[in-house]
């Protein structure tokens, strides 16, 4: 690689060659004249030749000074483009949520991040998966629903799915019993049918069924379902804090069942150093602990 001469030299250079001065240069570059003057000095010294010809009203350029000028301003517009985009690409994080996550739970809550981290441009995506891939994404975190213990990521516990019931106020009424959801339909997003089959297990009615059974494709589509009156979902009611706190949809019972699954921030260990993703996990751990 060949040797360049200083950047700072180059920059009082071309500022001396703008502003026709080394006072209009030290203005420019918040420096004194004399430091201008002993930047342009270095240059001189490195080419071993003149750049400027010192006249009564300041300064012209020599032949040769007309022949770097060009070219380094050049460098220096292609140098300052390029870091704005460096720098412009160093204030995005990009996020993988499970989809009714971040429509639940993310969405709501990122004006509360952009005044937290201003500055921070968050970028998010959603895909529902079993483990976290950081091959198949772009995404510098992936927000991963299960029971950890996923190889070559580092895990943050974010929050346990505790499973609860969720209906309309009105089809609650009717329900005195975990029994008595025999009487109606069951909302799932599963199909599996696992979140039931856990919260029927730990309510001790393991064998319950419906009047009849709905399945979604999505979570959010399943308590949709149930917003509208159309059957019981199940789901993790701190996703859904906001719409119960609404009245739209209730708890028909308090009993919470806890799914042996959380949520985990999880991203690459080669990454656990870089500030955004630092700066996200402060806040995500924060406003959890609220």
């Amino acid at each position: 690689m060949q040797a360049l001469p200083p950047l700072y030299a180059l920059q009082a250079f071309l500022a001396a060659a703008d502003c026709g001065s080394f006072t209009g240069a030290a203005t420019r570059l918040n420096l004194t004249q004399g430091a201008v003057s002993r930047q342009v000095q270095l240059l001189e010294e490195y080419y071993g030749c003149p750049l400027f010809v010192r006249v009564a009203r300041g300064l012209t350029l020599t032949a040769e000074g007309q022949q770097l000028l060009v070219p380094v301003r050049q460098a220096m517009t292609t140098l300052a483009e390029a870091s704005a985009r460096v720098r412009r690409g160093s204030d995005v994080l990009r996020v993988q949520f499970p989809p009714t996550m971040a429509v639940r739970w993310f969405l709501p809550r990122l004006p509360a991040l952009q005044a937290a981290l201003p500055g921070l441009e968050i970028r998010v995506a959603t895909h529902w998966t079993d483990a976290p891939d950081f091959s198949s994404t772009d995404a510098d975190v992936i927000i991963a629903h299960g029971k950890g213990g996923w190889a070559q990521v580092v895990e943050v516990p974010l929050m346990r799915e505790r499973l609860v019931p969720l209906c309309i106020p009105q089809l609650a009424a009717g329900l005195r019993q975990p029994a008595d959801l025999a009487k109606v339909t069951l909302l799932h997003a599963r199909a599996n049918r696992h979140e039931w089959q856990t919260w029927l297990r730990g309510s001790g009615l393991p064998d319950l069924q419906g009047t009849g059974e709905q399945l979604f494709d999505t979570l959010d589509m399943c308590v949709q379902s149930a917003e509208r009156g159309q059957g019981i979902a199940i789901a993790d009611a701190a996703l859904f804090a906001d719409l119960i706190a609404s009245g739209k949809v209730v708890k028909p019972f308090d009993i919470e069942v806890d799914s042996g699954n959380a949520y985990f921030l999880t991203y690459p260990p080669e990454r656990r150093e870089q500030r955004n993703i630092r700066r996200f996990e402060e806040w995500l751990l924060s406003v959890l602990r609220v």
